[in-house]
């Protein structure tokens, strides 16, 4: 159990663009319990520093910082400074990763991560956009990290710290979200047209426009200036990330999309421009409809695993809703109604009946019974006495109680399960391992095959040759995209660990869920 208090909230400067980042730093023996307090206190004084929580029973220090104003080395200085070795043992540091879009990106972070001396491994969750690195602090420079991860073309972002409300994280995908159905809702309206004026022939227009006909050629011309927008706007992120993949010699998604629909469209306007280029002349056929409709079902899969990833919080944020938001204590005599976050250890808490106990503790006066059912499964109150423990978040059923507070914020239990469901999603089941190894090597590997099965078809397909050797390469490049390979993993994990947790099943890792399918029997014991 520990003794330090948790921070009050403060109003704090903006965080600069890479935003809080959480590290979890194993310290020696300590003297005793009560010096856990004043090195958290420490911490907390240096600058940048927004939350600092230290644990004398697993001997680590949580600290949540802003890397733009003080640095980990800091940070173990200070820690060094109150007398206090920092261990030998393996550190673990939480990092946001911005602009994955495949699981091809995964293996490009771990392995870049992992070549950092000192570090012990990197695993990456591409459902979370987080990764995991475990390293000794005394021989691992924390800057060669993050140059480490932009090196792969990646942004830093704000990690997740236990115990803090998911709604950022949300808002983040929500708006991407809206991003990417805008995106969609533009090249879908694009689409429809340039299908009918593509084909005219097939919708009964062929006496209007037809085949061969410079009206057509024309319509044709108006065609490729208007699904242009669509390639610049609803696919520019293709772009954006087949460039970052090139400037440093590899390839993802946004490589085979963007060849894919930029190949298309490359292609029509030749043959619109210069048709005395092809075997067949002025009855050279466009494919600006590949362009327009694959760009939107593409977007549109993209904003539904956005989605996916978003509701994959659902099950943290119902957790977190248990939490009650005020607490009220006695100071100084008088009975204060305060923020949950302002609770410290020795506060006494009342509690009256139909309330949700705010923090753990020991009742010091009165009794009543308590609903325990979101913990132990138990259906039935809880009689509890003076000298009993009480658990946040439970109900207070019957009579009003007084109780010390013992662990609050990141200490209680409920904050314990939210970040041991937190840490059980963001972890890897050994299939995804093996996912993650093929993703790596597939959107290179699907480049080649499109080459190939482009020069088989130009070299020995039929006539016009051309025109199927593209088609062949264009469908090669789009229909193999590794998105679903990388995510559906992963997902299932976030998705199948939060619905446990909604049901009072904690999963304790994504290894676990997978090696369950062996189990045979189940014994439950039903308290009472």
């Amino acid at each position: 159990m520990t003794t330090a208090t948790e921070p009050r909230t403060e109003s704090k400067s903006a965080a600069p663009r890479l935003g809080l980042q959480r590290v979890e730093l194993p310290v020696g023996e300590l003297s005793c319990a009560g010096a856990a307090a004043p090195l958290a206190a420490r911490i907390r004084r240096l600058p940048g520093v927004h939350d600092a929580l230290v644990n004398p029973i697993t001997q680590r220090a949580v600290v949540v910082f802003d890397p733009g104003v003080t640095g980990v080395e800091g940070i173990v200085r200070a820690v060094e400074d109150e007398g206090v070795e920092v261990g030998r043992a393996i550190a673990r540091w939480h990092l946001q990763v911005a602009g994955l879009r495949c699981g091809s990106c995964v293996r490009r972070v771990e392995r870049a991560v992992e070549a950092v001396a000192g570090v012990h491994g990197a695993t990456m969750n591409l459902a979370t956009e987080s990764v995991t690195i475990e390293y000794t602090p005394r021989h691992t420079d924390l800057g060669a990290v993050r140059a480490a991860v932009a090196s792969e073309g990646f942004d830093l972002g704000p990690a997740p710290n236990a115990g803090d409300t998911p709604e950022p994280r949300h808002d983040v995908h929500d708006r991407e979200f809206r991003s990417l159905m805008r995106k969609f809702w533009f090249a879908a309206a694009v689409s429809i047209p340039t299908i009918v004026f593509s084909y005219p022939w097939i919708f009964g227009l062929g006496s209007l426009m037809p085949r061969g006909s410079g009206t057509l050629r024309l319509v044709w011309g108006a065609l490729g200036i208007f699904t242009l927008p669509v390639l610049l706007y609803s696919g520019g992120h293709f772009y954006r990330g087949l460039w970052a993949a090139f400037k440093h010699h590899t390839a993802d998604m946004n490589t085979l999309i963007g060849v894919g629909i930029a190949a298309a469209w490359l292609y029509s306007t030749v043959a619109v421009l210069v048709p005395s280029l092809f075997p067949r002349g002025d009855l050279a056929e466009v494919f600006y409809d590949v362009t327009a409709v694959v760009t939107a079902l593409v977007v549109l899969g993209q904003a539904l695993e956005v989605r996916a990833k978003g509701r994959s919080s659902e099950a943290i944020k119902k957790l977190i809703g248990l939490q009650p938001k005020t607490a009220r204590v006695s100071r100084s005599g008088q009975e204060l109604d305060i923020p949950v976050e302002e609770v410290v250890v020795g506060d006494v808490v009342l509690t009256r009946p139909g309330e949700r106990i705010s923090v753990d503790g020991e009742i010091i006066e009165g009794s009543s019974a308590v609903d325990e059912s979101m913990v132990t499964g138990e259906s039935l109150p809880v009689e509890k006495r003076t000298g009993d423990t009480v658990i946040g978040a439970t109900i207070n059923k019957t009579g009003a109680f007084k109780f010390r507070a013992i662990k609050v914020g990141k200490d209680t239990m409920l904050s314990q399960i939210i970040h041991m469901v937190e840490q059980a999603q963001g972890s890897k089941a050994p299939i995804q391992r093996l996912v993650d190894m093929v993703s790596s090597y597939f959107a290179p590997a699907v480049i080649i095959l499109a080459i190939l099965g482009f020069m088989a078809w130009y070299t020995f397909g039929p006539t016009p040759a051309l025109v199927y050797a593209l088609i062949v390469f264009v469908t090669v490049l789009i229909i193999a995209c590794p998105c679903a390979l990388g995510l559906a993993t992963p997902t299932s994990l976030m998705v199948g660990i939060g619905k446990g947790a909604e049901n009072g099943i904690l999963i304790r890792s994504g290894e676990a869920l997978e090696t369950a399918h062996k189990l045979n029997t189940i014994v439950l014991d039903k308290t009472g």
